[in-house]
């Protein structure tokens, strides 16, 4: 059966780009901030209080997003949720993931934040949160599952061996997609949807397993 973690031992940081100055703007990532912020805060479904939810709307830096997850690491002594919302770029020489920040320019990757940075930021050893969750809403998020926060297929196999869970909006060579008619992007607005509303037929609260099937589901039936 699944346990709620602790929201007075936890924190969250959700990371989003929305306006870029060499990028396509994302419109929707704003709102997926909010969304989720409310989402986590709600006495209703986690309860976490509004202090231990860092939103980091347009970062300055790559470093900003480093130091704020490394120090709500440090005081998270439950769980600790990391949620990165934006575009997705590629390495062309190495195929890693960066992950775009407002001045980010595609043709010069060292302007965006690399994956394996808040990869290590999340399993740095002064990291106390006995559980981890990072979540990516960005073009070829599935990158990051090449490495070794890795969920493969199976969500729970890997959180029961080291704590730590990565869930990514799409595959290693796939796009995410944020309709233009709608609040959020695709991935993110039925994270938010299946957080408010639960998941009939299955108990309450919701495994992580139960959660990424889920949503592969309802994303699959959407194309």
């Amino acid at each position: 059966m699944a346990v709620l973690s602790d929201p007075a031992r936890s924190r969250a940081v959700l990371v989003g780009a929305h306006h870029y100055s060499a990028l396509e703007d994302l419109p929707a990532v704003a709102a997926n901030l909010e969304g989720l912020r409310s989402a986590f805060t709600s006495d209703e479904v986690w309860g976490l209080p509004t202090e231990s939810c860092t939103v980091i709307s347009q970062p300055a830096s790559a470093a900003q997003v480093l130091d704020t997850v490394r120090e709500n690491g440090r005081l998270a002594e439950d769980t600790l949720v990391v949620y990165y919302a934006g575009h997705g770029l590629t390495d062309p020489h190495t195929d890693e993931l960066y992950l775009a920040l407002p001045d980010s320019d595609p043709d010069r990757e060292y302007t965006s934040l690399r994956y394996e940075y808040l990869r290590r930021a999340v399993l740095d050893p002064a990291v106390r949160a006995r559980r981890t969750v990072v979540i990516l809403d960005c073009c070829y998020s599935g990158r990051a599952l090449l490495g070794q926060m890795s969920a493969s297929s199976h969500v729970a196999e890997q959180t029961v061996v080291d704590g730590t869970c990565v869930i990514t909006a799409c595959a290693e060579t796939r796009l995410a997609l944020s309709p233009p008619e709608e609040t959020y992007t695709a991935f993110t607005g039925e994270l938010v949807t299946t957080l408010v509303e639960g998941i009939a037929g299955r108990p309450d609260p919701i495994d992580m397993e139960s959660l990424y099937r889920h949503l592969h589901m309802r994303l699959s039936g959407r194309s």
